[in-house]
């Protein structure tokens, strides 16, 4: 007999006598899964695991990480000199007053 077939037979044998339907298979499980793992982390606040975990991994990425590369920077722009610049007016943008 499957978990289908006893659920079935649960039912049928709560109808007869009068009780509240049992709850489908399966219910419930995430509900555990998540005290499980609430419960596991509370435990590990208590026991100070967190902290010597973050050391560890901080550790280790810290060995793992490149060192990071110097950042590139544009060359800064001169205004520009001589004849040609000379000749040069700012250009006019629409619908503004100047």
């Amino acid at each position: 007999m499957d978990a289908t077939q006893q659920h079935m037979f649960d039912l049928y044998r709560s109808a007869r006598h009068d009780l509240p339907a049992p709850p489908a298979p399966g219910t419930g499980e995430w509900q555990l899964i998540r005290g499980m793992r609430t419960r596991r982390a509370f435990r590990a606040v208590v026991d100070e695991r967190v902290a010597a975990r973050r050391a560890r991994w901080a550790a280790v990425l810290g060995r793992l990480r490149r060192p990071a590369a110097p950042a590139r920077t544009a060359p800064a722009r001169t205004a520009a000199s001589g004849p040609a610049a000379a000749g040069r007016t700012a250009r006019k943008v629409p619908g503004t007053r100047r």
